[in-house]
């Protein structure tokens, strides 16, 4: 499903930023026993609490997100033969996937349950791409707004 821009025809400029910068890679790295100690050893400050998720968490973050992992690929690497404007569209896309698979997972649990999830999956989904947790659910949001806007407007077309 590709999403539309807003209504003055300017992509959103929080993801062109990501785009136009050419950010570093995801924040994902592998673990090695290694590094885990040193983890353990010195505490990492200046690091955001959302950088990492521990591995159990991470480990049941990631099976909950099974059904969705190529997106997540594809959201990790996006295609750089690829214009900006066609990144934009993508990412979008990509987002709105991931999302729904969130909400997905959360259907029939707990308010609890819901909120401390949500905020897993999405720091889960931040790991594979330079923008926060926070920013992507921010980005989500926005974008099943501007999907749902498109809709009643094709809606309301077809009923002329």
């Amino acid at each position: 499903a590709v999403v539309s821009t807003q209504s003055t025809g300017e992509p959103d400029e929080d993801i062109r930023e990501y785009f136009e910068e050419k950010p570093a890679k995801s924040k994902r790295t592998k673990r090695t026993k290694k590094k885990e100690e040193e983890e353990e050893e010195e505490p990492a400050e200046g690091k955001p609490a959302e950088a990492e998720c521990s591995d159990v968490v991470f480990k049941k973050c990631k099976e909950m997100m099974r059904p969705v992992r190529k997106t997540l690929r594809m959201l990790e690497n996006p295609k750089d033969d690829a214009d900006t404007e066609e990144q934009l569209r993508q990412t979008k896309s990509h987002l709105l996937t991931i999302g729904q698979q969130i909400e997905k997972n959360c259907e029939g649990k707990s308010e609890e349950w819901v909120k401390e999830w949500t905020e897993n999956l999405w720091v889960f989904v931040s790991q594979f791409t330079p923008i926060g947790s926070k920013q992507l659910k921010k980005l989500y949001n926005k974008a099943v707004r501007q999907s749902s806007e498109s809709q009643t407007k094709t809606s309301k077309k077809r009923k002329r």
